[in-house]
């Protein structure tokens, strides 16, 4: 089959806010670039095109932007195209979160930069083959949510160990790797899958792709700096490099930690396509689905609260920021939820043979991507979170009793329950599709 691999610079602009904290953040300097990184694979009959997408998360409306112009210069329908966000909190400012607000010039540019990385990745396919591999890389991402000896539901209790009971919530240390070799053997490319949030500070306040950085240049330092390399982020709702049973003193950010996650999982990468078994080609298929979920509501009195507290600084430690910051986002939820009563989401399924990419487009808990991938009818089921779009945090039904990501806000608007309905909807997006049982991958 033909298959093809490009990269696009979407490196944000000195000066530009940088999304991912509660706080004002600006791009001053730059440790590595970021980038929209395509692979194209062709049967034949259908083309497909797997996106990985260096940013905090996207818009629906620059995906869809960018498949109109691709549909238009090379003809891959739009449904065939998956965008997915690495979640990076070194990137541009790709979205409207807590203080920061989507540029609309660099948003444009990012749907043409993620367009052109398509068309190029199109317009470069060659006579390849694949196959496919999972492996395992342990001791590196961690659960971030943890049950207290009272009951209690805590993210990142690391300064009281004396409460802390169990994690909760299930972790996916799979490293998923479809590999793209030559007839001769020399290995091309890779599209990559693990699950941990890009929040190891690998520029350490600059412009980077974090630890995915360090595993891309693992990857091309092994095999060439023309070595394809397309990353998807797993469902990392609720993982992170924070070993939560640590000592405070023992350093859970920085330069080394995101290098020790990228190398490890570059590592994993190289193990498994040295092993690989390739196939001269493998049919692919795509479907794509939207369903429109229930937000949460403030109730009057939360209202009648937040109109009174709007200024206030004072800090409530199980809320993670000052009063002020609930109560303005509070507000704004009300406001956006008269307009959109009901939360668009796009569930999108991507198959390779027997392998396929289940996408939605929240910070999707851990547990509800495993639940995806034990009903699942292909033989090998990865998850892309934050695809296509952003609904903000998307816990499980379980987790809405304390934590930071499970806090009412624009950045956690989802009704308990809506998880489940994800999971249940991309397993019947996935019955529908007809991919024959004895293909390969």
């Amino acid at each position: 089959m033909k298959i093809g691999f490009a990269a696009q610079n979407i490196t944000p602009s000195w000066g530009m806010r940088r999304p991912g904290g509660m706080g004002e953040s600006y791009s001053t300097w730059k440790h590595d670039d970021c980038w929209a990184s395509a692979a194209v694979f062709d049967d034949g009959d259908s083309r497909v095109a797997l996106v990985g997408v260096d940013s905090l998360s996207l818009k629906l409306s620059v995906c869809e932007e960018a498949r109109a112009i691709i549909e238009e210069a090379c003809g891959i329908p739009g449904d065939n195209v998956m965008f997915g966000a690495s979640h990076t909190h070194a990137a541009g400012p790709c979205c409207n979160l807590f203080i920061t607000d989507a540029d609309p010039v660099y948003i444009k540019h990012m749907a043409r930069q993620m367009a052109t990385a398509v068309i190029s990745a199109d317009h470069l396919k060659q006579d390849l083959m694949l196959g496919v591999g999972i492996g395992e890389c342990t001791g590196v991402a961690h659960h971030r949510r943890w049950i207290l000896t009272d009951g209690r539901q805590w993210s990142h209790p690391r300064a009281m160990p004396e409460l802390m009971d169990h994690p909760q919530g299930e972790l996916d240390e799979s490293v998923n790797v479809i590999g793209v070799a030559d007839a001769d053997g020399k290995l091309r490319g890779a599209v990559v899958n693990f699950t941990c949030h890009g929040t190891t500070g690998m520029g350490a306040g600059g412009i980077s792709s974090d630890w995915i950085h360090a595993m891309r240049a693992g990857l091309k330092s092994q095999y060439g700096e023309d070595f394809g390399v397309v990353f998807m982020q797993g469902a990392c709702g609720d993982i992170t490099q924070v070993d939560n049973t640590q000592e405070l003193d023992v350093p859970q950010s920085g330069p080394v930690v995101a290098t020790g996650i990228g190398h490890g999982v570059a590592g994993e990468t190289i193990k498994l396509l040295s092993r690989m078994n390739f196939h001269e080609s493998a049919p692919v298929a795509s479907a794509r689905r939207m369903v429109h979920l229930t937000p949460r509501q403030p109730t009057d009195e939360q209202l009648a609260w937040a109109r009174e507290h709007i200024d206030s600084t004072e800090v409530t430690p199980s809320w993670w920021s000052n009063e002020g910051f609930w109560a303005r986002s509070w507000i704004e939820l009300d406001e956006h939820n008269k307009i959109e009563p009901q939360v668009p989401c796009e569930l999108q399924a991507i198959s390779i043979g027997r392998t396929v990419y289940a996408a939605n487009p929240g910070e999707f808990f851990c547990s509800l991507g495993n639940d995806i991938k034990k009903r699942s009818p292909f033989s090998n089921t990865f998850i892309a979170e934050l695809a296509n779009g952003c609904i903000g945090y998307v816990p499980t039904e379980d987790a809405y009793e304390g934590g930071y990501e499970s806090s009412m806000c624009m950045s956690s608007k989802m009704e308990p329950g809506n998880g489940e309905i994800i999971v249940d909807e991309t397993v019947e997006l996935l019955e529908s599709m007809d991919v024959p049982e004895d293909a390969a991958v």
